[in-house]
């Protein structure tokens, strides 16, 4: 108590102007009593505004906190190397437990957003990226060279990123829309910045992502064998009381989905975005089964493309049919424009090239006049009223669009301000570009779009110049892209948001790394027989 005392008493002292003055030891104390009660201050206002604010509010309050964290971060001194490693593996977890997980499985906290193992995962990766970015020169360098590697499609990519952020803030509600907004950037846009990086200056190629998707698709493609069989989620009656939601919203959730016959979903909420991932992984699963190096390797990747049709079979859904059909059909065209091209003095790539217009009028006619194949891929019978449904969405969306054409009515709110409705009473939108189109309006719209086209032309031409591989990684990705084109066109559902955002950073950092590539010597692909 006396040594507090004295050193409370202490006189200040004179210094050179050169050093800080040796303040008197009552005004140390004043200022140290000054910080703590602040800190009390605020500790007490946040707590009575987590008593009287609904919960829709809170995540507002919460922003000052966030603001302050993000300082910390950046106020980080420069390392000599960035967790980039740790980086890798946070990226991987996501991607697993992005398509692994139930979304709907989260802890549920007084009304408060759910906490999901993708929210949870995703926010360590954001944390993990900011970190990067702020201690690391290098890995900041790494990113600006992506950009500038394709200067147009980064700028697309970005203006559509802050353009969701303006049609957030400038919504019809905003106390929702910034919440929704703060979901976004930590399970897409922070998982498109790693992926840059990662396919870019990380080194990390096409097949590092092939193989852990095919992993985690095939367990779900095993879990639907099940799932069809006892015709109900396999985790239906065992889901621990802290996992569950909304009781209400939980049984809706896992209603079976039935259409003349039980609807396969996996760990998905509808057969639609089940489906749709599938269809998103086929042109993968080609480019590894036509790049294998022996046969049986080949003849296990054929296996697994036959899997997947059958699980889209088991889900009933049309799109993931008709991916799959797209999938092929521009695999064939590009790898035998390729194979022209590039294997000199080979029959087979030219026979292939000059006999595509002749198959595709056959498929066409298939689809046209063979009944199970027409009603699998264009609709009819049991399948007729969701095509009914989808224009009659689309004819009650132009005025509602026209009213906000430039920002829209905010993320997520675009289908409230349709106000299309299914017979039992359920606010709906289906068809993907008009719900993005009453979200973020046409600039958004544009600004998407504009990314998957020049997307896909610039992989194109990419792995046109590439003469080492019989079928380029670019083209897959280019071929996912075109397929995500054919399912955003009947299915708004965001379950797969995340992994959108991960092709469109796989294609910036593919394109870096074939412009890198294209430095060195290349020589022509040998002719096969």
């Amino acid at each position: 108590m006396d040594a507090w005392f004295r050193g409370l008493m202490r006189p200040g002292r004179d210094v050179l102007p050169v050093y800080h003055p040796d303040r008197a030891g009552w005004a140390v104390a004043l200022r140290r009593l000054a910080l703590l009660g602040s800190i009390v201050l605020l500790a007490f206002v946040y707590g009575v505004l987590a008593a009287i604010l609904p919960p829709s509010l809170l995540v507002g309050a919460a922003a000052p906190l966030a603001l302050l964290a993000l300082l910390v971060v950046w106020a980080l001194p420069e390392a000599k190397a960035a967790p980039t490693r740790a980086l890798t593996h946070a990226f991987t977890a996501f991607v697993v437990f992005m398509i692994v997980w139930p979304n709907y499985l989260a802890v549920s906290v007084a009304g408060l957003p759910w906490v999901s193992m993708r929210r949870l995962v995703g926010l360590a990766v954001t944390l993990l990226l900011l970190i990067c970015v702020s201690t690391s020169k290098p890995f900041r360098q790494g990113l600006r060279d992506v950009f500038r590697a394709s200067p147009w499609l980064s700028g697309l990519l970005i203006g559509f990123i802050v353009i969701q952020f303006l049609a957030s803030v400038l919504s019809v509600s905003p106390s929702e829309t910034i919440a929704r907004w703060v979901n976004t950037a930590f399970t897409s846009t922070a998982i498109c910045f790693v992926s840059i990086w990662l396919f870019g200056p990380g080194g990390k190629t096409v097949p590092w992502l092939v193989n852990r998707l095919a992993v985690v698709v095939l367990v779900l493609m095993v879990i639907g064998v099940f799932e069809a069989r006892v015709q109900h989620v396999l985790w239906l009656g065992h889901i621990p009381a802290f996992l569950r939601i909304d009781d209400t919203v939980l049984d809706q959730l896992l209603q079976p989905h039935i259409r003349q016959g039980y609807r396969v979903v996996t760990t998905y909420t509808t057969p639609l975005a089940w489906g749709e991932l599938l269809a998103l992984t086929t042109p993968f699963i080609l480019f590894r089964m036509v790049n294998a190096k022996t046969w049986p390797i080949r003849l296990m990747w054929l296996a697994f493309d036959l899997f997947i049709l059958y699980s889209a079979i088991l889900a009933a859904a049309r799109l993931a049919l008709v991916g799959f059909i797209a999938a092929h059909a521009l695999f064939g065209l590009f790898w035998g424009l390729h194979r022209w091209r590039n294997a000199r003095g080979d029959l087979i790539g030219i026979s292939a090239t000059l006999l595509y217009p002749a198959a595709l009028i056959a498929l066409v006619l298939a689809v046209l006049f063979v009944p199970a194949l027409k009603v699998r891929v264009l609709g009819g019978g049991a399948a007729q009223s969701s095509t009914d449904a989808r224009s009659a969405q689309f004819h009650a969306a132009i005025p509602v669009i026209a009213r906000r054409p430039i920002l829209g009515y905010g993320p997520g709110e675009g289908p409230a301000a349709i106000n299309w409705r299914t017979p039992e009473g359920f606010l709906t939108i289906d068809l993907g570009f008009v719900s993005m189109a009453s979200d973020l309006g046409l600039s958004g719209l544009f600004a998407y779009l504009g990314v998957l086209i020049l997307s896909i032309v610039s992989l194109f031409r990419a792995g046109w110049r590439d003469v080492t591989s019989p079928f380029p990684a670019e083209f897959a990705v280019a071929v996912a892209l075109a397929v995500l084109i054919t399912t955003r066109m009947v299915l708004a559902q965001s379950d797969n948001d995340p992994l959108f955002m991960v092709l469109f950073g796989l294609a910036l950092g593919a394109l870096y790394q074939a412009r890198n590539r294209g430095d060195g010597p290349r020589r022509a692909m040998p002719a096969r027989a």
